[in-house]
């Protein structure tokens, strides 16, 4: 994974230079060409990150730190607790010392060293910090006469030398990197990369490659000489982390970090479609989505044909690759590694969309295929407080990653999830015919039959809406649960608990014990209605029963037929609300 990082960061145009990261700050302490202060030049906090010196594991310890840009404490050596921040005028004469000694590289330098040596500019810079209402911990840079001091290219050589010098001489041998193959300086240590705090993550960063524990060293050898990777390589491969952290989605308490072999262009990445998308519900919201997804998958599409004719040299093997990840304790996790061809990846996502297309609960089109954040939402119990996503994260991070695992291989759903799913159904009030939440569950429990089904040779009976052609016993009682919970609402709608919510968990578990109950109560609504609209139901009902045929309605139901049980319940209602079957008849 490591030479894939790399070579996306090289693709993209991402290598930075050795010894620079991205770093977010937030104020510039702006001089004058006389080393006068001038202003305290406050940015937001999610401004974009500039590339600037970075001292990595070093700026940890006792005595070093970043120079150019660092915690503002350290840049005015505040000091509020003598023992506590002991380390800190220690840190500041090094921050000095930087630009002290730079001052014939970048003249710029030797203003901003005057500055820090006055004492009265420095007390001037503290009370602009607290003017704007800047902490110590706040990083905070130098502009000059207007100039940024990191955006200079003067002080590149300098800084070179200068990190050289802070490097021991044990760590000046030279290895071959595992990444490129060629003879370089090792790296003691490897720079943390950002934008992991969502998902566990450590506030400064975490490593890609730590080696910091002996259970995680072999053969007496220290920290990075357990793979050694050389500078150059590692700063392409965390740009590339950098870069596509930031724009991956988060499922299950994991960003899901993903990128392709090839020039993908953004219409064309299968996976945004998979994992990306709001849940935010709307008639706008929800045609653009269908729009997106269809040029999503033409765009794919169209990249395909032009690999298999040849059009595209170099791309007729573009893989993908998923990497899930979260931190913990200053360290990535990697929580899984998937890789396979773009064609083939298209084809299962396909085939996934295909297996979760349901028709709406009005009976009116076809349900959009949701995302996986999305389905993830229907394991879980209803209920269990507000932090919602926080359960997800907690109770469902295996299993994500495993219905992640069936839709881009196009294998079998886990059984757990089904149950999950089946689970939250029988918990749940069907009272809201045109929630969508019901409809995720319904959806996912298509996908899951459909799949067993598949691998086990079998005819795929389960359609997006009604199949009368179906004779399973328990697709048939959910059918007679959908009539009679229909007939009733119709006979009497200032009823707000009805037959749906009295007896759909009874019935999914066990029909024989409920569905005869049913029949009796439905005499007594049908004679409510209208005598053509009781004949139409009867008409429905009559039907059903002669599918039945010989079968006893069954007592007991396995959670395969319980699945088949809620979806003929959920199809019969969305054909009887759709006016089709009376139209029909």
């Amino acid at each position: 994974m490591l030479e894939e990082l790399y070579r996306y960061a090289v693709d993209h145009k991402l290598t930075a230079r050795p010894g620079f990261k991205p770093k977010r700050l937030r104020g510039y302490f702006h001089l004058s060409a006389w080393g006068e202060f001038l202003e305290l030049e406050v940015r937001e906090k999610d401004a974009e990150a500039v590339s600037a010196p970075d001292a990595g594991a070093a700026a940890n310890g006792t005595r070093y730190c970043n120079p150019l840009i660092e915690k503002a404490g350290i840049v005015l050596c505040m000091v509020n607790d003598e023992k506590k921040d002991k380390n800190i005028p220690v840190k500041h004469d090094f921050f000095l010392s930087f630009f002290e000694e730079g001052r014939n590289e970048e003249p710029l330098f030797g203003i901003v060293a005057d500055a820090l040596r006055d004492s009265g500019r420095m007390e001037e810079m503290r009370n602009a910090l607290v003017d704007k209402k800047l902490k110590p911990a706040d990083p905070v840079g130098f502009a000059v006469n207007g100039q940024y001091l990191e955006r200079s290219e003067r002080y590149y050589e300098y800084w070179n030398q200068f990190r050289k010098r802070m490097q021991s001489a044990s760590d000046r041998r030279e290895e071959r990197c595992l990444v490129t193959g060629e003879l370089s300086q090792p790296m003691a240590t490897v720079p943390k990369v950002s934008g992991l705090m969502c998902v566990g993550g450590h506030p400064t960063g975490d490593a890609f490659l730590c080696f910091d524990k002996d259970a995680f060293q072999s053969y007496g050898l220290k920290q990075s000489a357990n793979a050694v990777v050389s500078e150059a390589a590692m700063t392409a491969v965390n740009a590339a982390l950098g870069d596509l952290i930031g724009k991956a989605e988060i499922l299950a308490g994991a960003k899901m970090v993903h990128w392709y072999s090839g020039q993908v262009k953004e219409q064309e990445d299968m996976l945004s479609v998979l994992f990306g998308g709001s849940l935010v519900e709307g008639e706008e919201k929800e045609v653009s989505g269908r729009e997106e997804e269809r040029e999503a998958f033409a765009a794919a599409q169209a990249l395909i044909q032009s690999i298999r004719e040849g059009k595209l040299a170099g791309k007729a093997d573009v893989l993908y690759y998923i990497m899930p990840l979260s931190g913990v304790g200053g360290r990535m996790m990697v929580r899984g590694w998937y890789e396979g061809s773009y064609e083939e990846l298209y084809r299962n996502i396909c085939l996934w969309f295909e297996d979760l297309r349901l028709i709406l609960p009005g009976g009116e089109g076809m349900t959009r295929a949701p995302k996986l954040k999305a389905l993830c939402l229907r394991m879980l119990k209803p209920g269990g407080g507000s932090k919602i996503w926080e359960r997800v994260d907690r109770e469902l991070s295996n299993l994500a990653q495993r219905v992640t695992y069936a839709a881009i291989h196009g294998s079998t759903l886990p059984d757990e999830a089904a149950y999950r799913v089946l689970q939250w159904l029988r918990s749940y009030l069907l009272a809201d015919k045109e929630n969508r939440q019901e409809t995720l569950a319904y959806q996912f429990l298509k996908a899951w039959f459909r799949r067993k089904q598949r691998k086990e040779g079998g005819e795929e009976t389960m359609k997006e809406d009604l199949n009368r052609q179906n004779r399973s016993a328990a697709y048939l009682c959910g059918r007679l649960m959908a009539v009679y919970s229909v007939i009733q609402e119709k006979a009497m709608p200032e009823v707000k608990v009805g037959i749906a919510e009295r007896y759909y968990a009874a019935a999914m578990a066990g029909p024989g014990l409920v569905i005869g109950k049913l029949s009796q109560l439905s005499q007594y609504h049908l004679a409510k209605l209208e005598r053509g609209l009781a004949i139409y139901y009867e008409k429905i009902l009559t039907e059903i029963y002669q599918n039945m045929g010989e079968y006893e309605i069954p007592t007991a139901l396995t959670m395969t037929q319980q699945t088949e049980f809620a979806l003929g319940y959920y199809q019969q209602k969305a054909e009887i609300y759709s006016g089709k079957e009376k139209t029909e008849r």
